[in-house]
């Protein structure tokens, strides 16, 4: 078991190696402004027997969740998704039943979604040249302790107090992951703390090499245009007592674009409301790169976007957008969200920034459409939209080795659908109001007491018009008679004379 703990510190705001206290266990340190980074590698010998058993069925499997609440970060740590908790998965073996029932066992103990179906899962639809996974499932999960309670218990040996004690001690996490990889045959768990003052302390135990690295951006040397230069102070505790320098760079396909965007809806917002980006800047990151915006909605099962609506090139450039990029499937775009058994749906929209000769601000305009909900006494639901994940994609000329990044980070749902070169230039989401990060909209229900109306006046509708067409049959049948032929009683009265 491998521990590493990464605290980045804006430049300028250097840590003195003198204001460290190493010991054989433990590092402290003064109180700084700084991001945390936890990252636990834990082998399949280490892992309880149930889970071990059950991992290598599966390719890979991956967690992660994100809070609803704004937060401020720094490079390298600037990948994002939105709000809540994102599963995905692949199995080892297409048709694995007994593998999934086990997953979904495992996952109900911290989530309230029903994923004791397939239906419940997106699958991959048409895409671009990557290969996003093949499975997903996605809850609004507002608190991270659930997860970490779980990870705890599921990922740590039951005597193991400290492995339980230590993952359960991230539950003040903004960002946290969990990721099983095939290959490597290890689970690896991830937490992000946001930046703010926090003093710079860890500690490890016999059972796990912890390696902690104190750094900041820089610029070595060496460094090349696409790379981020990093250097600071690495000690492992234990083994050393006083920290070394060390000074590299890497490509990041990650990178802040120093830009920000809102997300609200735009009232009045009816059953077909319009989720309005507001974006601080139509310029790209860089210009020496073909570059193009992008948002890539999580949408739960109440609302949905309908593809068909963007294949309409005039309707796009209206609103800012230039095309749908793709849409996770299956999508019903009739079902009320009681009988809609798939979590919700994925979606990548291209956006389409105005042209000018300097930086301004700039909107695009999403149309959505909310499903039929349950009614309710109120006659109206309150629901949130985690905000999307806004960047800009650009093709990176220079053959970046991204696997050299000690902080690289992958299957995100969008980066999939990109080629392998692509370096995302994130916007930074900013609340519209308070300090949540989603977009709150009124849905508008039938209320409870005229649901029994609905009812009884459909089938009375229904009554009256039966009746009605009986009504006329029985007419008809009066004015002509059954059966009656005018020209056979023509012949009978010529026989007649």
């Amino acid at each position: 078991m491998r521990e590493r703990i990464t605290f980045v510190h804006p430049q300028g705001a250097d840590v003195d190696p003198k204001s460290l206290k190493i010991s054989k266990s433990e590092l402290h340190g003064p109180l700084v402004q700084t991001v945390r980074e936890n990252r636990l590698t834990i082998a399949l010998n280490e892992l309880p027997p149930d889970v071990a058993s059950l991992l290598p069925r599966f390719q890979e499997i991956n967690l992660r969740w994100a809070s609803s609440l704004t937060y401020d970060t720094i490079e390298p740590f600037s990948s994002r998704i939105s709000p809540g908790l994102h599963i995905s998965y692949t199995l080892s073996s297409s048709g694995d039943v007994e593998a999934e029932r086990k997953l979904c066992i495992a996952l109900l103990g911290f989530g309230s979604f029903d994923c004791t179906s397939n239906e419940s899962f997106a699958t991959k639809s048409e895409g671009l040249s990557g290969n996003p996974p093949s499975t997903s499932l996605y809850e609004q999960l507002e608190s991270v302790s659930l997860l970490t309670t779980w990870t705890a218990r599921e990922f740590c040996l039951e005597e193991d107090r400290d492995c339980q004690s230590y993952l359960q001690g991230l539950s003040d996490a903004t960002s946290f992951d969990i990721s099983w990889n095939s290959v490597a045959q290890t689970v690896r768990i991830f937490s992000l703390s946001p930046l703010g003052p926090q003093h710079i302390q860890a500690s490890s135990v016999s059972q796990r090499r912890t390696e902690v690295g104190i750094l900041s951006k820089d610029a070595p040397p060496n460094q090349r245009p696409h790379e981020i230069g990093i250097s600071g102070l690495l000690t492992v505790l234990g083994e050393k007592k006083q920290p070394s320098g060390t000074m590299f760079s890497f490509a990041s396909r990650h990178r802040m674009s120093g830009s920000t965007f809102s997300s609200q809806f735009l009232e009045p917002t009816g059953l077909h409301p319009t989720l309005q980006l507001k974006l601080s800047s139509n310029k790209p990151p860089v210009t020496d790169e073909h570059c193009a915006p992008h948002a890539y909605f999580t949408l739960p099962k109440t609302i949905f976007a309908d593809r068909y609506q963007f294949a309409d090139r005039l309707f796009l450039a209206s609103k800012n957008l230039t095309s749908s990029r793709y849409t996770s499937l299956p999508v019903d775009l009739e079902a009320p969200a009681y009988t809609t058994k798939t979590w919700g749906s994925n979606v990548l929209l291209e956006l389409a920034a105005p042209s000018s000769n300097e930086p301004e601000a700039w909107t695009a305009e999403v149309p959505l459409h909310l499903r039929y909900l349950k009614p309710l006494r109120s006659g109206k639901v309150d629901t949130e939209i985690p905000y999307p994940v806004v960047f800009w994609a650009c093709d990176s000329a220079a053959s970046a080795d991204f696997t050299n990044n000690p902080f690289d980070r992958t299957r995100l749902g969008y980066d999939g659908l990109f080629d392998e070169n692509t370096v995302f230039w994130h916007v930074e989401p900013r609340p519209v109001s308070g300090d949540r990060i989603t977009s709150p909209i009124s849905v508008p229900v039938l209320k409870e007491h005229a649901a029994s109306w609905v009812g009884f006046g459909t089938a009375a509708t229904v009554a009256l018009g039966f009746t009605w067409v009986l009504w006329k049959l029985v007419t008809v049948f009066m004015a002509s008679g059954y059966g009656s032929n005018p020209k056979k009683g023509k012949k009978d009265d010529k026989k007649s004379k």
